[in-house]
């Protein structure tokens, strides 16, 4: 990436120099790269596809809802949680990487269809491209879709 492009953001650019033994899993931890994407046209694929991903509490809706009559007035039950404590423990436990595979699932589905190759990087420079703050993260992993091609691994589809 020119020095040029990293300046206009304020970001600093993550070091995609990883050494082999510091990669992160490639089912996780990956970056997006397309050969003559402009910075310009990789934000806005990326800022479309990040519309599909998974924020706050995700809350099912059922399946099928009987419309016959309308519901009879019900007591809440005392409980919310029908697994008990055992089941909060679990659940806890799995919520992040669950979370983190929807997420990134969403993303591969939307953005290799759009001709982006997937590099693998590490946990920490993915944990920087993946902030809270949703603009930053689009710019930066815009900016790295549109440099050369990362030095590490290609992903294969």
């Amino acid at each position: 990436m020119p020095v040029s492009a990293w300046a206009q953001t304020g970001d600093t650019p993550p070091v995609l120099d990883i050494p082999a033994k510091d990669l992160g899993d490639a089912r996780k931890y990956v970056l997006f790269h397309k050969p003559g994407v402009t910075a310009a046209q990789a934000e806005a694929d990326l800022a479309f596809c990040w519309r599909f991903l998974a924020r706050g509490v995700q809350r099912r809706a059922p399946g099928f809802v009987p419309w016959h009559r309308a519901d009879a007035p019900r007591q809440a039950p005392y409980a919310v949680n029908p697994y008990g404590l055992v089941g909060d423990a679990i659940g806890a436990i799995i919520a992040g990487p669950l979370d983190r595979s929807v997420r990134q699932s969403r993303l591969y589905r939307c953005m290799l269809p759009r001709g982006y190759v997937r590099y693998r990087t590490s946990e920490t420079v993915w944990k920087q491209l993946n902030s809270d703050d949703a603009a930053r993260s689009i710019r930066l992993q815009a900016l790295i879709a549109a440099g050369p091609n990362p030095p590490t691994p290609r992903v294969a589809p």
